[in-house]
C-alpha cells in the first residue's frame, strides 16, 4: 500500500513527533542524550510554517506510520535539499516501504529546484546506512557534534 503524506499538525501531532524524534536518537546514538524538547518543539513550530511540503506525517491505511522532516538550505554557497529525518515505526521498517520517503523526498527537492541533497546518519545505524547506500547516497565526509555523523548526500539527475 501506498503511504500518504500529510503536513504535520503541531497541535495534533507534537505527542507523536516527539516520540518519533526520542526514538529516532535512540535508534541512532543509543540513547536521548543530546535530544533538547524545548528547541525541538521550537524548530517544527517554525518549520511546518515554512516547509509544509517537507514536515509530514507518513500515513498508511489511516494510521500514522512514520514522519518526515526534509527542508532546503544553503550550503556551501548553493541551495541544496536536507532531510532531518526519515522515521518509520518499528513495526514496517525492513519491509522495503522506505523507498517511498527518498521519493517523496526526492520528488519534492526537485519541485524546489534542487539539485542535490544531503543528510546526516550515525555510523552505528548500519541499517540506515545501508538504506541511503541502497537509495543512491554517498558519504562525503565524517562530522562531529554531540555525536559522531556522517554526511551522505545524492546529486538528483
Amino acid at each position: 500500500m501506498a503511504f500518504s503524506f500529510r503536513t504535520i499538525d503541531v497541535t495534533r501531532d507534537l505527542s507523536t513527533c516527539i516520540d518519533f524524534r526520542k526514538d529516532s536518537f535512540r535508534v541512532s546514538f543509543g540513547s536521548e542524550k543530546g535530544f533538547n524538547l524545548g528547541e525541538y518543539v521550537k524548530l517544527l513550530t517554525e518549520r511546518t510554517v515554512q516547509f509544509p511540503w517537507g514536515y509530514v506525517m507518513v500515513e498508511e491505511n489511516g494510521d500514522t506510520v512514520g514522519q518526515m522532516e526534509i527542508f532546503t538550505r544553503d550550503h556551501e554557497e548553493r541551495l541544496i535539499g536536507f532531510v532531518s529525518l526519515y522515521y518509520l515505526v518499528p513495526s514496517i521498517r525492513g519491509q522495503g516501504k522506505g523507498a517511498q520517503l527518498s521519493d517523496y523526498a526526492e520528488h519534492c527537492f526537485r519541485n524546489q529546484g534542487v539539485t542535490e541533497y544531503h543528510l546526516r546518519v550515525s555510523p552505528a545505524n548500519l541499517r540506515a546506512v545501508r538504506f541511503y547506500q541502497k537509495c543512491g547516497l554517498i558519504k562525503l565526509q565524517e562530522e562531529g557534534s554531540d555525536h559522531t555523523v556522517w554526511r551522505m548526500g545524492k546529486k538528483l539527475i
